[in-house]
């Protein structure tokens, strides 16, 4: 069996480092690393069981979906969406419920593991009939376990469900099942679920072709008008030759002269007008700091009026 791993932050040997860890942790949730650790054991059941014409897509996430799908296997039986059981304990599958058993409880569990699969199965198949594969009826959905601490009460589930002890069944039942893809289209197939396909180009129209000989050499005995011939220039007859007569003017017809009155019409020419005289008109608060400004003035005049009649006035006392 091939694999094509697209296992994001892991190694090509399949470690994860610390950073790689945590940054898995904060996109994906703590759960997710303990998905892909339980896909190991599976992976290594199924690689033993299938051959080369089997082909596992270890999560990738097809073009134009915006969810992982844990795991896709190709072959000539069909195709599979499986997702893994990490969890241990016993939980129950009953039509489309999905839940935990807990002494004489059951509880449902979240996410529904046998809903989700089945979305990851109906979506994988309406991805490719709308890729052309409209044969393709059945994408199954199965629901693994990778624990044998892990048993499922199934009651007419929606998908099916495998424990850890029937894995090894489950692969010789895929390979031994009746064929229903040809080699091309599931090597098509995994291309398409690996990359969005190209673009469909338009056709260019193909130029008509030139016939280098005309139809009348096809037919047999048969003639054609030759086609007339347009001189190069052709010669016209010359006008007629008019005869015109000059009329006599009246002498007692005024001569045109220019009229020398002013014409009445409006002129269209704007008139320009000298510019009034304006006045600056002053805001208040101009004329506020105006009056400040002269206050501030006399107040200062004052002042040194008064320092020069202190000073001098006491010499002209004494002179007089």
């Amino acid at each position: 069996m091939k694999i094509i791993d697209q296992t994001p932050f892991y190694k090509e040997n399949g470690d994860l480092n610390l950073i790689d860890r945590v940054r898995a942790i904060l996109q994906f949730g703590t759960g997710w690393i303990k998905e892909i650790e339980a896909q190991k054991p599976v992976i290594s059941v199924l690689q033993k069981a299938l051959d080369k014409k089997f082909t596992l897509l270890r999560n990738i996430t097809p073009p134009g979906l915006d969810t992982m799908i844990p795991l896709i296997l190709v072959g000539p039986t069909g195709v599979f969406v499986m997702s893994i059981i990490h969890q241990t304990g016993i939980f129950s599958a009953r039509g489309d419920q999905w839940g935990v058993i807990s002494g004489s409880t059951l509880k449902p569990e979240k996410p529904n593991l046998l809903i989700r699969t089945e979305r990851m199965a109906r979506a994988i198949q309406v991805y490719l009939q709308r890729q052309g594969y409209s044969d393709l009826n059945v994408v199954e959905a199965v629901l693994l376990c990778s624990d044998s601490a892990t048993n499922v009460d199934s009651v007419r589930p929606i998908i099916r469900v495998v424990m850890r002890d029937a894995l090894e069944r489950f692969a010789v039942s895929i390979s031994q099942a009746r064929l229903a893809l040809n080699p091309e289209s599931a090597f098509d197939i995994i291309n398409r679920l690996l990359k969005p396909p190209a673009p469909a180009q338009p056709k260019t129209p193909e130029p008509a072709a030139v016939v280098a000989e005309p139809v009348a050499s096809l037919l047999p005995n048969s003639t054609l008008p030759e086609p007339e011939t347009t001189p190069a220039y052709q010669v016209f007859p010359p006008p007629p030759a008019w005869n015109i007569q000059p009329t006599a003017t009246p002498v007692d017809s005024p001569a045109l002269e220019p009229s020398l009155e002013p014409s009445l019409e409006p002129s269209l020419e704007p008139q320009l007008e000298p510019p009034a005289n304006r006045r600056m008109a002053l805001t208040s608060k101009q004329l506020v700091f105006l009056i400040i400004m002269a206050l501030i003035w006399i107040i200062i005049v004052a002042v040194f009026a008064f320092m020069i009649v202190r000073d001098f006035l006491p010499q002209l006392l004494s002179i007089f």
